[in-house]
């Protein structure tokens, strides 16, 4: 059975992205309020998922989101890679080693987290449990010699 993000604001969020804009993907503890030590910008739109402790997880929004959009990439934290294996396996299993950016967490995970068009919070409390989502999609090489043909220099 295909997934389908039922919540819709999450749909209209995934709807609306394009190449090149980003979505975060936060864990609980993620601090998104004006008091927090880096808090998140008034420009990006704040969409809690949190339903209990663990519910959903970063790996069911994740998976969700990149198999019901177009998602080219991803940029994780340095310590998503010494602390959260599992988490890190799940993104290298749906975009591939190739397609993750590996960057340093404070203060340039954050500074990229206000850069996104969304942050969308889930009830996932694991260490790093977060990654910010690239808009896109992966294609080969698209062919232009085609275009060509038929034109008054190629004859």
């Amino acid at each position: 059975m295909k997934k389908r993000i039922l919540n819709e604001r999450l749909a209209a969020i995934v709807a609306s992205i394009r190449h090149g804009e980003m979505l975060f993907i936060a864990d609980a503890g993620s601090g998104t309020s004006a008091k927090a030590l880096y808090p998140l910008s008034p420009d990006v739109k704040y969409l809690d998922l949190g339903v209990v402790t663990g519910s959903p997880s970063f790996q069911d929004v994740f998976t969700t989101l990149v198999e019901c959009g177009d998602f080219e990439g991803a940029i994780v934290t340095e310590d998503m890679l010494e602390l959260n294996q599992k988490d890190y396996q799940v993104v290298e299993k749906y975009l591939g080693k190739e397609n993750i950016h590996v960057m340093h967490y404070i203060p340039e995970y954050y500074q990229m987290r206000d850069r996104c068009k969304a942050v969308v919070q889930t009830g996932d409390y694991g260490i790093h449990g977060q990654a910010i989502l690239i808009a896109g999609y992966p294609s080969a090489d698209i062919p232009m010699e085609w275009l060509k043909k038929g034109l008054k220099d190629d004859d």
